[in-house]
Order: structure tokens, then C-alpha cells, then sequence
């Protein structure tokens, strides 16, 4: 790997990390660390799923993106930086530099596979099967190009692995929320699928592939294990109802295993939760689906009820009294000793960087035509609106700083040293204003709580018994189905 690609992936890391609170990454052992191959993975979230993959992947990779994006400021230098491959689709050739006929596009198309097919024999390629990103639970139709691709990276003696890639986020959008990357191992390929096999052979990517050809049944294999890794639904409501039963059964385990103060779940026992509640609910549909879809609105009208009081499961039971109320003053406590202590950064922090960050979530949802386009525009814009914004800060305050500061009869002589050192007060603002970020949800959390466990006390009790009779029904049903 070469220094540039090296210092790509460093500052992906460090970008991805700077938007989400945490980002997990399982299962690196399951990619090759010889030969080539894909990376296949659905796309829920525009461009922070390709940012994710091609800074945490455990092997460099390259991407081949939708030629429109490479005119696109910051987003085309990266892609270029990269070593990202230009492709012209069918449904865009209305863009900009994308007028030309169909068989110029064709052709143009099949240098960049061929490009690609070439890169993926040696090393890794990164592809979203569906061909766009979505908002939606559930995998779009997959379309031919990744398994034209393979097909291609199988030529001349080429033996590609085909790596399915589970993408997972707490809350896709949210700034400071948690995402998961999950690597499976290669998928084991019949006979008439490896590089000795025959069959037909679909020549245009563009066009579905007819049943029966190679890459028919690539694409349906594909699919098949995407379904298994990303486990997607129906609706966004049901997808909802799987994961309060997730939520709930861990939250009533804990309790009777007395567990004293349950945690936040990691993202990969999120995602594994999810997994054996979605395989339970689809067995039991095929058996009885009345019985299942009584049981998920009775989840449905529970996490309601947890939804309007501002509670999750596990607040039901951490809700003493006095335990919550010493927990909102050592909160308060710890906010008064960063404003006595550290006034210069709190008052940095508001005056520079809280605007800044207003200009970034309001400019990710004016200019995304979809929501799932924001994270990826909020991560961009931050990274051009906030060290502009610290920049003219720096300047402005090293131009103005002419005469020492009250009580102090120093001032540094360099404007270099001035700017700098306000440069560095905006990077120390910005870490502590992440800190506040997380103080606000925790004071938002524990005043709910104060007010539940000493005025709503009955209202507790009655969700700590649905808890139970829903767990008791769930865990029935799962021992029955044997998931």
C-alpha cells in the first residue's frame, strides 16, 4: 500500500470516527489476505457506507462510483485519491459530462469493468450490489453488474473471493450515533459458479440478466447471502417491532440474571440480537401468523407507550430516586467545573464552533435530496465549514490581538504564533463541545428518569409487568421454534 493510499485511509478513519461515537469493526479475518476479490454489501447510507469501507476494510480496496460523484468537490478528489473507478450507468446519462450515445456509454462502461475486473484478480473491489442507495429496511433488486464483474475477474485463470459485507448503524443519520462493519467469510461457490465452470454468459452489465446464465444465479446467490447478513424487512414499522423485542428481551434478562446496571449493547450483539428475533418471527408467521401478529402489536403499543414518556427498556429499572437525583448532581458538577475551569474553551466552543455546526446540519438537509444522502454530506460539509470557520476565527483574532490582555503584560509577537494558538483553542473547544454533546443526552435522560421514578412510579410498574409477560411469550415461543 503506498503512502498516499495510507494517509486516504487514516483520514477516513479519523473522519468516520470524528461523525459516529463508535464504529465496530468484526470479522476481518474472514477477508483473504492473499489473491483478490469483492467486497459486496447492500447501501443504506450513501456516501458514509463507502467512507466506511474503504477505511476500515483490513486490505485496500477500489470502488467503482457513479461517474457523477467524481465532479463533486472533496468527494471527486477523494474518489481520484482512491484509485476509484468511473462508471456510466444507463439511468445516468442525463448528468452533466454523461452526453453521449448509448453504444459510446456502453463501451466506456466496459473499459471500467474491465478496469475493475483487473483489480479485483490482485486485490480487493468494492460494490453495492443494488446499484443506489436507499431508505428502506429491506435489500432493492440487485442488478448484474457484481456478478459481471466477478465473472470478468474469473478470466484468464482468475480465482476472486466474493466477501459479503454486513453494514449496520444505530441511527443512520444522527450525528454521534454507532455504526458496525461485519465481514463474513468468502462465500463457498457450487461447482458451475467457480472459474472452471461453463454456461452462458450475460455481455452487457446493463441489462437483467436472463434466468438461467451465469449471472443469473451469481445475482441470486449474492442476494441470498445479503439477505442473511443485513436481515432486512418489510417495512421500517416491523423492522421497528423486531428491535424493541431485541430490546426488551435483553433488558428483562438482565434483570432476573440480576444483572445491577445493564449497559448499552455493543453493536455486533445488537446486530445478533436482531438476527434470532427476525429468524423466530419469520418461522412463527409460517406456522401461525396470527399468533405473531398479535404479539408484535402488543410490542408495538408497548414501545409507544416507553416512546411517549421518553424511557427505553433498561431506564425501567434504574429509576431510584436517589440514585438518579446523586447522578444529576455530579452532572451538574462536573458542567460547573469545565465553565469555572475552562472558560475560554466554553466560550470558543459557542462562538465558533456551535454556529459552524448549525451551518453543517442545515446545509446537509438543504442540499440532500433524500435523507439518506445526510450523514455523508454532514461528514463533508464539517469537513470545509468547520476549520474554514476556525480558520477565520484564528485570522481574525491574531489581526485583532494588538495590545495585551487585561491583567496580563504579554502578547505574542508572531501573528503566526496567535493564529496558532487560537487554531489550537478551536480543535480543544470541539473535543470539549463532544463531551457537552454527551452531557446534554445524559442530564435529558436523568431528569426523565427523576420524574418517572418519584411522580410516575404506578406508570413504571405497569411497563416493567408488560416487559415481562412479553418476554416470558417471546422466550416460549423461541424455545418452541428451537432458534
Amino acid at each position: 500500500m503506498g503512502s498516499g493510499m495510507r494517509s486516504l485511509r487514516w483520514f477516513l478513519r479519523l473522519l468516520a470516527r470524528l461523525f459516529f461515537r463508535s464504529v465496530e469493526i468484526v470479522g476481518t479475518e474472514n477477508v483473504p489476505r492473499e489473491g483478490g476479490g469483492l467486497l459486496v454489501a447492500w447501501h443504506p447510507n450513501g456516501l458514509a457506507d463507502g467512507i466506511l469501507l474503504l477505511g476500515f476494510s483490513p486490505r485496500p480496496v477500489t470502488f467503482g462510483a457513479r461517474h457523477g460523484l467524481f465532479r463533486l468537490p472533496i468527494v471527486g478528489w477523494l474518489l481520484r485519491g482512491a484509485g476509484a473507478v468511473p462508471l456510466y450507468r444507463r439511468r445516468d446519462r442525463g448528468e452533466p459530462g454523461a452526453r453521449m450515445s448509448d453504444e459510446e456509454r456502453r463501451a466506456a462502461n466496459q473499459r471500467s469493468l474491465g478496469a475493475l475486473a483487473v483489480a479485483a484478480r490482485h486485490s480487493f473491489v468494492a460494490i453495492f450490489p443494488e446499484g443506489a442507495t436507499h431508505d428502506e429496511p429491506r435489500l432493492l433488486e440487485l442488478r448484474a453488474g457484481a456478478a459481471r464483474l466477478f465473472e470478468l475477474a474469473q478470466e484468464d485463470g482468475g480465482d476472486p473471493a466474493l466477501v459479503p459485507v454486513g453494514l449496520h448503524y444505530e441511527r443512520k443519520h444522527a450525528f454521534r450515533s454507532r455504526a458496525l462493519i461485519a465481514f463474513y467469510p468468502p462465500v463457498d461457490l457450487p461447482a458451475d459458479l467457480r472459474p472452471e465452470r461453463g454456461g452462458a454468459r450475460c455481455p452487457d452489465p446493463d441489462r437483467p440478466a436472463t434466468e438461467g446464465t451465469f449471472v443469473d444465479r451469481l445475482t441470486g446467490l449474492i442476494q441470498q447471502h445479503l439477505i442473511e447478513v443485513t436481515h432486512p424487512t418489510e417495512s421500517w414499522e416491523l423492522h421497528r417491532a423486531m428491535e424493541r423485542v431485541r430490546s426488551l428481551v435483553r433488558a428483562e434478562q438482565a434483570l432476573r440474571e440480576g444483572v445491577a446496571r445493564l449497559g448499552r449493547a455493543p453493536m455486533q450483539e445488537r446486530d445478533a440480537g436482531f438476527a434470532r428475533v427476525w429468524a423466530g418471527y419469520r418461522k412463527q408467521r409460517a406456522i401461525d401468523p396470527r399468533v405473531v401478529e398479535r404479539l408484535v402489536a402488543r410490542v408495538s403499543r408497548y414501545g409507544e407507550a416507553l416512546q411517549l414518556l421518553g424511557l427505553n427498556d433498561r431506564d425501567l429499572d434504574r429509576l431510584p430516586v436517589r440514585r438518579t437525583a446523586m447522578r444529576l448532581i455530579l452532572l451538574c458538577a462536573e458542567a460547573l467545573i469545565m465553565l469555572l475551569l475552562l472558560p475560554t474553551l466554553v466560550l470558543v466552543g459557542n462562538l465558533v464552533n456551535l454556529p459552524a455546526a448549525l451551518l453543517v446540519a442545515f446545509g446537509a438537509r438543504k442540499f440532500s435530496k433524500t435523507r439518506k444522502e445526510q450523514a455523508g454530506l454532514k461528514m463533508f460539509l464539517g469537513l470545509v465549514i468547520l476549520p474554514t470557520a476556525w480558520i477565520v476565527a484564528s485570522l481574525a483574532v491574531g489581526l485583532a490581538w494588538t495590545e495585551p490582555l487585561p491583567g496580563f503584560d504579554w502578547r505574542p509577537e508572531a501573528l503566526w504564533v496567535r493564529v496558532g494558538g487560537m487554531m489550537a483553542l478551536c480543535g480543544l473547544s470541539a473535543l470539549l463541545g463532544l463531551r457537552y454533546h454527551r452531557f446534554i443526552q445524559e442530564l435529558g435522560r436523568g431528569l426523565r428518569a427523576l420524574w418517572m421514578g418519584g411522580f410516575r412510579r404506578g406508570t413504571v410498574e405497569r411497563l416493567r409487568r408488560q416487559r415481562s409477560a412479553l418476554y416470558d411469550e417471546v422466550i416460549g415461543m423461541v424455545a418452541v421454534l428451537d432458534v
